[in-house]
């Protein structure tokens, strides 16, 4: 494995390459990859104050970091680089896992300053995540009103495992057909129950939950217990033992669009540009989440299905939407504070840096190798096996893992 000391001497070997900026995410072959993608880390001992962000050191960690990222002399060019005043702009922050980890107050009132001082208009900005009674846990207030910052979620019902609930676009979806009745059908033919992990049988049954939100009388009786085992990755025979048991049962079933995955209206309808606060965390059923996970779970229905390969096939396809790789221009990765143990904080490592990007598989490849470590810390085993996404988002031409391609700068402020 490539050590942090082994990489900055590649990454200074291999700097003054053409850097990775914000025209990396929109059309036509003069954009296509950079030779080198531009990742900032800006460090600064101050930067938590107790559990918290302090705001002085994460004005420095964006002023420094964002200059150095863009190529611009002072901190309000750099944002009038990514965005300008006829913008409309998303920032889409990560509330799991509030209070105790989730996108600093800090980190997305800097962010709103700083599109402030390109010219976008304050309530052509819009703060939002999945749904709306989540904000409350970051400590931010719905707004929904004309004035001021807008802050919402794309909804406000939780769209885990249905196709589609208000908010999200009829016309833009993912198809997919893992996680269906159709394709549990399938597999119940092929005895997978019998090899198959705890992920995989349960994920192949996402179907069932979808049945019981949609109110499914003949579901009901699994709704307990499928959301125990949403959680409960031991238990094998505990799913299994549904899984076994539902395979003949809804044979009289047809679930309308059950294979779609339909994309946020805030990401498809209104907004020009999106800037991403993500949170370097560990997921049990991806490894690792940060820059690309946090979006792409994010704007979509219907996606705790995705988990059956570690979100391999689902991640690359939803961002390489263009409502999505047309629109992103920033990626804000905080390090300062690590879930090395579920999104929702189980176990805490601290670090004491903001890292800064437009190529999120870059991003993601660097956050990799510092969840590994910390994790090893905490004597946690590795989950690079179950990060298979990164590398896949690489393949689809979302941005660069490999370290040779990837100037990284860092900064102490």
């Amino acid at each position: 494995m490539l050590t942090r000391r082994d990489f900055i001497k590649k990454s200074a070997l291999a700097a003054g390459g053409t850097a990775l900026l914000g025209t990396h995410f929109m059309c036509g072959d003069k954009n296509k990859l950079a030779e080198k993608s531009r990742v900032v880390s800006a460090a600064a001992e101050d930067m938590l104050n107790g559990q918290k962000y302090n705001p002085e050191a994460v004005h420095r960690a964006f002023s420094e970091g964002l200059k150095e990222l863009t190529g611009e002399r002072t901190l309000e060019k750099a944002w009038s680089s990514l965005v300008s005043p006829d913008d409309v702009v998303g920032v889409k922050i990560n509330c799991i896992g509030a209070p105790k980890i989730s996108s600093s107050l800090q980190s997305i009132n800097e962010t709103i300053e700083g599109l402030k001082s390109a010219g976008v208009k304050e309530n052509n900005i819009i703060i939002c995540d999945r749904f709306d009674r989540e904000f409350r846990r970051v400590g931010l207030k719905i707004n929904n009103s004309s004035a001021g910052v807008r802050v919402h979620g794309s909804s406000n019902k939780w769209e885990g495992v249905l196709p589609w609930v208000e908010g999200y676009d009829r016309n833009v979806f993912l198809s997919l057909e893992d996680g269906t009745l159709k394709k549990y059908r399938a597999l119940v033919k092929q005895n997978f129950t019998e090899t198959a992990s705890h992920r995989e049988i349960f994920n192949s049954c996402a179907w069932l939950w979808m049945l019981i939100q949609l109110g499914n009388e003949k579901a009901q009786k699994y709704s307990k217990e499928i959301r125990r085992l949403y959680t409960d990755y031991s238990d094998r025979e505990g799913i299994r033992k549904i899984a076994e048991e539902v395979a003949d049962e809804f044979n009289d079933i047809e679930i309308e669009d059950e294979e779609k995955s339909f994309f946020s209206e805030i990401a498809t309808n209104q907004i020009t540009k999106l800037v991403n606060i993500a949170v370097l965390k560990h997921n049990e059923d991806s490894g690792v989440t940060w820059a690309t996970k946090n979006i792409a779970l994010g704007v979509t229905t219907n996606k705790i299905r995705f988990h059956i390969d570690f979100c391999t096939k689902s991640i690359p396809e939803i961002l390489n939407f263009p409502c999505i790789k047309d629109k992103t221009v920033l990626h804000v990765g905080e390090a300062a504070k690590i879930s090395t143990i579920s999104v929702a904080g189980a176990k805490i490592a601290y670090d004491n840096r903001i890292f800064f990007s437009a190529d999120p598989v870059a991003m993601d490849r660097i956050g990799l190798d510092i969840l590994e470590e910390k994790r090893k810390e905490h004597n946690l085993p590795s989950i690079r096996e179950e990060a298979t996404h990164v590398a896949a988002c690489a393949k689809k031409g979302l941005g660069t893992d490999d370290y040779a391609k990837i100037d990284m700068r860092e900064l102490k402020v």
